[in-house]
């Protein structure tokens, strides 16, 4: 069973990714939560330390989650990579992506906002940095391939197909994106 705690961070996920920041109301998320104020407030002193919380501790774990079978593959990264950007199904074309969402919406207008979510993005970077320099060092790259460049590529080619899948709902762009970056990313195969 989940904790007071546990829930209340669900619930902010829930209620910022479908509404955004600037739209989440306590009100739902508390509703959401099936949490009193009161008991809210032993936990949090305010919205904004709320979402802060749910920032650092979901976002990082739904990273990890999604990116868990690149993370532990040994012998074909760039194959793992391009299965998990193709899967359509896997990725919420409708809503668009929690964390960059957030980044739209946040990342300039508040300094705590900007500093929790600069952290989660260095942390994805150095996600797909890690993996390509393990395919670099198991010989499936070539040798001149920019990692720090190409992790950046992976990234803006992902959030950018994601939040033009999102406004013209239409998961054609998504998938013109991620056949494009998948070209890319096999022209960088040994």
């Amino acid at each position: 069973m989940s904790t007071v705690r546990e829930k209340l961070i669900e619930a902010t996920f829930e209620e910022v990714f479908t509404k955004g920041y600037n739209g989440a109301s306590l009100a739902n998320i508390l509703n959401r939560a099936e949490v009193k104020k009161g008991a809210m407030y032993h936990y949090f002193s305010s919205k904004k330390e709320m979402v802060l919380a749910m920032i650092k501790e979901q976002q990082q774990t739904r990273i990890e989650r999604k990116w868990k079978p690149l993370i532990d593959e040994e012998e074909d990264t760039i194959s793992v990579l391009t299965s998990i950007l193709l899967d359509t199904k896997s990725w919420d074309l409708t809503n668009g992506c929690a964390f960059g969402n957030l980044m739209q919406e946040s990342f300039d207008q508040d300094e705590d906002f900007a500093l929790v979510l600069e952290e989660i993005l260095q942390n994805w970077k150095n996600l797909f940095i890690d993996a390509l320099n393990k395919a670099l060092k198991n010989n499936q790259l070539k040798e001149n391939t920019n990692i720090q460049q190409c992790a950046t590529f992976i990234i803006a080619t992902l959030e950018g197909a994601i939040l033009l899948s999102k406004k013209s709902k239409d998961s054609q762009n998504y998938e013109d994106c991620m056949s494009q970056l998948t070209i890319f990313l096999n022209s960088l195969k040994k």
